[in-house]
């Protein structure tokens, strides 16, 4: 438990709508309540029409838990929570990050899509329905979009894929620890891109026991060969979420090597090389800044005397995964920069509710990074009311300026797009829009005054 993560109270026990303060007795009320309601919606079907997309695991999540929990159905995005957690899988410590919150719902929605194009998994055999399918639990696992709850809503979501390709999975013909074991090893990526699915063989070996082809004619028409689409290209968001996850685990990797390195000074380094794979892996631009030194990093394990000898071949592959992964995602990072300087800066007030949005998240992890997490903070309470409202006066002005006058002062951000993006829909949203000029009936109805204060 977590104290203070804003799913939970100051004791870390999760808010629940039972009034439970003991962890343990909880734990033992949200199992009896989401089993019984899993049960009920495999029973069901999973949720009509689901496109395994944002909303559909949002609606998942919220039908397993709503009786314990008022926040089911949210994403860790809603809570601003990022997390991580430790691994033993492959015999040494490993860290398991999930992708960054502010990216669950195109990252879900970008793995929703991706399986539709391979038509939900229809018509294929067994052994290549479990293949794909443990390609998609895992990316779906990365995505993590939940505080809790997020191996119950992958069951009853997989139970609903099997079903409408034309298959049983039944979770309950494993052990847990198989699933978990699987599953961790997935997140891990103990083998490069180029033997990828070598990561993936534990899971696939799973769903080979759990899947059995369902009875009855409309399950043979599901699986028949017919159904089934060729395997599409990976879209390019799932060619970058991809090459993200290889920089954060031999990041993570060559952190801890670093940093147990003989020699002084090492583990100082080490320390230094997380904290640059934790600013990228939640800003892709940070890449910039730090990539000289993951370069640098790489070079000393390559060439350190005590890492060299087949003791030490894993460390030398995961220094050449890493360095290879960073500079991939510099290309990744330049190629996104360069597709926002072709975008046209917003005209209306429409198109700058919604330039606003992402280029202030990326100025707010600017400024946190610098050490100025109070105008981040600014910012995104700013942001808040501008996903509600197209209009920003009042206090609301005053606290945007302040931002805006922080990251000016910042090289980083000074003269950058984002910050472009950020002024320019400020400058459009500082007016108030024709809803708003009609009177205060208006005004209301979009749950603030014109001096942003909340009613």
């Amino acid at each position: 438990m977590v104290a203070g993560d804003r799913f939970s109270d100051e004791n870390g026990v999760r808010i629940n709508r039972l009034g439970i303060t003991d962890s343990q007795q909880l734990a033992q009320a949200e199992t009896d309540s989401s089993l019984l309601r899993l049960q009920r919606l495999n029973m069901q079907g999973g949720i009509p029409g689901g496109r395994y997309d944002h909303a559909h695991l949002k609606q998942v999540h919220e039908k397993l838990f709503e009786g314990v929990y008022q926040w089911a159905g949210e994403t860790r995005a809603d809570r601003e929570f990022q997390g991580h957690k430790p691994t033993y899988v492959t015999g040494f410590k490993e860290t398991m990050t999930y992708a960054p919150y502010k990216e669950i719902e195109p990252r879900l929605n970008a793995i929703g899509e991706q399986l539709g194009k391979e038509n939900y998994l229809k018509g294929l055999p067994e052994e290549k329905f479990a293949e794909r399918a443990a390609y998609y639990l895992d990316q779906y696992n990365h995505a993590h979009a939940f505080r809790d709850g997020n191996g119950r809503t992958l069951q009853a979501t997989f139970v609903q894929l099997g079903k409408e390709a034309g298959y049983q999975v039944d979770f309950a013909r494993i052990d847990p620890a198989t699933l978990n074991r699987a599953r961790d090893l997935a997140m891990v990526r103990p083998h490069a891109p180029q033997e990828a699915e070598k990561n993936l063989q534990a899971l696939k070996a799973m769903f080979e026991q759990v899947i059995s082809p369902a009875p009855g004619l409309e399950a043979e028409k599901l699986r028949d060969p017919s159904q089934a689409r060729p395997l599409a290209a990976l879209s390019a968001q799932m060619q970058a979420m991809d090459a993200r996850r290889e920089f954060e685990v031999t990041g993570y990797r060559v952190m801890d090597i670093v940093a147990n390195m003989p020699g002084a000074g090492n583990y100082e380094k080490g320390v230094a090389v997380g904290k640059g794979v934790e600013a990228t892996n939640l800003n892709p631009a940070a890449i910039q800044t730090h990539l000289g030194q993951f370069q640098q990093a790489a070079e000393k394990i390559s060439k350190h005397p005590a890492l060299q000898g087949p003791d030490a071949a894993q460390d030398q592959r995961d220094a050449r995964r890493f360095r290879a992964a960073a500079e991939q995602v510099q290309v990744i990072a330049v190629t996104r920069e360069a597709a926002s300087a072709q975008r046209p800066l917003p005209q209306t007030h429409a198109e700058a509710q919604t330039v606003f949005k992402d280029a202030a998240r990326q100025v707010a992890q600017g400024l946190r990074e610098h050490g100025k997490g109070l105008e981040a903070t600014r910012l995104q309470e700013v942001s808040r009311h501008v996903e509600r409202t197209p209009f920003i006066g009042g206090l609301n002005r005053e606290n945007i300026g302040k931002s805006i006058d922080a990251a000016d002062k910042i090289a980083a951000l000074n003269g950058s797009r984002q910050l472009d993006e950020l002024k320019s829909a400020v400058g459009i949203m500082e007016k108030p829009p024709k809803e708003l000029e009609l009177g205060t009936a208006k005004m209301e109805a979009y749950g603030r005054d014109v001096r942003g204060i909340e009613r």
